[in-house]
């Protein structure tokens, strides 16, 4: 097994003149462990850069500039740096190299590396811990004009970083002395109401020796921000606003010249906001210089939503209420102090007691542009004729632009005549998994559009237990109805339903008028009973529940398997004798003779069924000398795809004789269904006696498949 791309007495030399421990020799039979390793990481990446410095006219006072690197580790394990030295910076003395473990100001030495023009004074190894930083700072100090101008050199590191053991930190002495400062060095709008315009100034100024050239300014961030020079937007394909932007005829920003950037804040919408201007220029030391913009950040802010309530079209004398949400907008909590009805407003309008806080109370401040939950109220809206009502709701708080907040009311009261919900059939008897179409066209509303509702809503009242089956449009695959389709439109009359179990459904229909007159209101709604019950002699269903398994209805979930043994079987899952996913159709008593053999209708995959097992023609078990036997196999507690794990699942058999219901697991302690904890579980569950037509529970539980 091959552990180390070096060879072994170099990784200890090496490992050696780092003050490392030697690794030991890893057997290949030995558990693999994993090694903690130093990464390096350079910041700023191009390493110390430097404009061009002008000379002093002291020569006592020489011209000095310092630039700081960060070499941080970013491994998980010790970096230790075995050396250092300077390519092609040290010849004229210019250059001095400290370093600190921490960040320190101009007034600090710290810990001289090299002096100008001296020897190493660096003490080795110097050592820096995982996730730790040691802080290089390079002094340039030029002995002429043209010194080291346009230049280049390295601070060369000797690392124990196995991917990368040599970093090289570049040293850059630009040509140029261009230096771009900006003032300020953020932009705060304080408090800016949706549809109101504020402007905010940004000085850039060229504080170096040679001409500032800003290549282009962009905002990042919200879009309600925008810049502007002389009243132009930069971006918009005229930058030759920043091609003379101090207008001397010359290109460039020359030094000590200025210029302004007005930053303009237009928001759409409530409450805080914040964006980026970035500034690209040819200062070799900021090449990109970004300025945060921040609006409504320090202040209370209280927004309504929506603005404002309207009613237009409630019924005379029924109330209809309706919900307003109370919003904190700012960057400090907003303090609410009183929410009432206008005087004036009309008494059809009334704040639901229950849902008015009790004041003064203060709701949080927006936090990561994420805004605090509203609170909200209720006002309804009881009209008592026919004509237009008008109401105000005031919310006082301290948002210092909008202290006393004015919610508009709008209601309108109609007279309605009751929608009347109608099906073409009232009642259906059928078998298991025949689908029935609800139809509830017949249904009228009397002064509606065409005399006719214009929703549809069939609701189950109530179903057999483990039922998954719900009304659809129409079904995903007309073959498949067990897989569902399309959730039922309300606009049409018209719904599928698959009868999934045997038992009794009862079904709603509701319909509603074009002003929202629904007639559950009404207390008119039309009720549609089926009624399934199995042909066959022997009817044996498994519906089943997973508790992990939040949509037993898609395409991901547990999957049972029902079992029907014959007699003449010796043991479960022999092909002949035992129906079930493997063998859905077994010939059992006369040779060729549909009628006395077994058929499994649905195999369900991926959820709680169900799985139906029918019997025409039972045989005689007393002359067989054995009864049929019912079993339920746990075959996959795992989705095919993800893999995930649903855990235990909950069966529930019921057994039907020639129609009616003639045993479920509910008799003495017995729950009513039985809990299988993993795949591969068995549960033996009952046994019937034929033509004695009786069943009787065995429930016998393995934790692999018999």
């Amino acid at each position: 097994m091959k552990l180390f791309s070096m060879k072994p007495h170099r990784l200890l030399l090496w490992g050696l003149a780092l003050g490392v421990p030697a690794v030991a020799a890893v057997g290949c039979d030995d558990a693999i462990r994993s090694v903690a390793t130093p990464k390096v990481s350079v910041l700023p990446s191009n390493g110390f850069t430097f404009a061009k410095i002008p000379l002093s006219s002291d020569p006592s006072t020489p011209a000095q500039a310092t630039r700081q690197v960060e070499i941080r580790n970013e491994g998980n394990g010790e970096l230790l740096i075995a050396k250092v030295s300077v390519d092609g910076l040290t010849d004229r003395g210019e250059f001095r190299l400290r370093w600190a473990r921490t960040v320190i100001d101009s007034a600090t030495t710290g810990n001289i590396g090299f002096e100008f023009g001296g020897a190493d004074d660096f003490s080795y190894p110097l050592r820096v811990a995982a996730d730790e930083s040691v802080f290089f700072y390079l002094d340039y100090r030029p002995a002429s004009e043209d010194s080291r101008a346009g230049s280049r050199g390295a601070i060369r590191l000797e690392t124990n970083e196995g991917a990368n053991p040599n970093v090289a930190v570049p040293v850059t002495v630009s040509a140029t002395g261009a230096e771009i400062s900006v003032f300020p060095q953020a932009l705060n709008f304080d408090r800016v109401s949706a549809g109101q315009v504020e402007n905010r100034d940004l000085t850039i100024t060229n504080i170096g020796s040679a001409d500032l050239n800003v290549e282009n300014i962009q905002i990042g961030g919200s879009l309600d921000f925008t810049p502007l020079i002389d009243g132009r937007d930069p971006r918009r394909g005229v930058v030759e606003v920043l091609t003379d932007p101090d207008g001397d005829g010359t290109p460039g920003l020359a030094p000590n010249k200025s210029f302004i950037v007005r930053v303009r804040f237009a928001p759409q919408f409530e409450g805080p906001d914040s964006g980026e201007l970035s500034i690209a220029s040819n200062d070799p030391n900021r090449p990109l210089v970004s300025v945060p913009l921040v609006a409504n950040a320090e202040t209370p802010c209280l927004h309504t939503n929506p603005p404002a309530l309207e009613y237009p079209t409630s019924l005379i004398n029924r109330t209809d209420s309706r919900p307003l949400a109370i919003e904190s907008c700012g960057g400090s909590e907003v303090n609410i102090t009183a929410i009432y009805l206008a005087e004036g407003s009309d008494p059809a309008f009334a704040l639901e007691a229950d849902s008015v806080p009790e004041v003064p109370f203060a709701m949080p401040a927006v936090i990561n542009n994420r805004p605090p939950d509203p609170r909200y109220l209720r006002v309804a809206f009881t009209p008592r004729e026919q004509r237009i009502y008008n109401g105000k709701l005031i919310i006082e708080s301290d948002d210092p632009v909008v202290p006393r907040r004015e919610v508009s009311l709008l209601g309108r009261g109609e007279l309605n005549a009751c929608p009347q919900a109608r099906a073409t059939q009232d009642e259906y008897t059928v078998v298991p998994l025949d689908v029935v179409t609800l139809d509830g066209s017949p249904s009228i509303d009397q002064d509606g559009p065409g005399n006719a509702p214009v929703g549809y809503e069939w609701v189950i009242v109530s179903s057999p237990e483990g039922s998954l089956s719900a009304p659809v449009e129409r079904f995903a695959d007309a073959g498949q109805p067990a897989n569902g389709g399309q959730p039922d439109d309300t606009s049409s009359p018209t719904a599928r339903f698959f009868v999934d179990l045997a038992g009794v459904y009862v079904l709603e229909l509701r319909v509603t008028d074009n002003l929202g007159l629904d007639s559950v209101a009404c207390n008119n709604p039309a009720r549609v009973v089926i009624v399934a019950t199995p042909e066959e002699a022997i009817h044996v269903q498994l519906t089943w529940r997973t508790p992990n398994d939040p949509n037993p209805t898609d395409n991901i979930g547990t999957d049972l398997d029902l079992h029907l043994l014959h007699p003449n079987a010796q043991n479960w899952f022999q092909t002949a004798w035992d129906c079930h996913y493997g063998a859905v159709n077994p010939d059992w008593g006369q040779p060729e003779s549909p009628q006395d053999d077994p058929s499994l209708d649905i195999d369900d995959i991926n959820g709680g069924g169900p799985e139906n097992i029918n019997l025409n023609q039972p045989e005689d078990t007393s002359v067989l000398g054995a009864p049929y036997l019912i079993g339920v196999h746990y075959y996959q507690s795992r989705d095919r795809v993800t893999q995930e794990d649903f855990g235990s699942t909950f069966a529930r058999v019921r057994v039907f004789i020639e129609g009616e219901l003639a045993w479920d697991f509910t008799d003495g302690d017995n729950p009513g269904e039985r809990e299988m904890e993993a795949a591969e579980h068995f549960w033996d569950v009952a046994q019937i006696e034929w033509p004695a037509r009786s069943v009787t529970t065995r429930n016998r539980y393995y934790t692999q498949r018999p």
